[in-house]
């Protein structure tokens, strides 16, 4: 699978989420991007990767709490459910916009990942 580093870094950190708050297997998966991220090539730039890590990690944990929070609201008049949706969608705007900075700051192409 051919993908960025910016996606590889998102998916990262939202398997390492999903990694602690669920009991789903994704440790094949999450080491996968490991892997990658701990490259020779990227392992001399890890002090400029860690922060987006940070960043991406703190932004896709927010947003995992919101849609769960839609998810629990079955009964949730709609305002509420709608003034989630809206904060979805900024924090995805949020998210999207660190991973452009990735791409700024690394301009790389798409890299090779081997995922189970």
């Amino acid at each position: 699978m051919k993908m960025p580093l910016s996606e590889i870094l998102d998916r990262y950190t939202i398997t390492k989420l999903k990694s602690e708050r669920t009991n789903e297997g994704v440790g094949d998966e999450l080491r996968a991007y490991k892997r990658e991220i701990d490259q020779p090539n990227y392992v001399e730039k890890s002090q400029q990767i860690e922060p987006f890590i940070d960043r991406l990690y703190e932004i896709n944990g927010e947003l995992w709490d919101t849609e769960g929070d839609i998810r629990k609201g079955i009964d949730m008049p709609l305002e509420e459910i709608g003034r989630l949706a809206l904060k979805v969608r900024d924090l995805n705007c949020k998210r999207n916009e660190i991973k452009a900075e990735i791409v700024d700051a690394f301009s790389e192409g798409f890299k090779e990942i081997k995922i189970n």
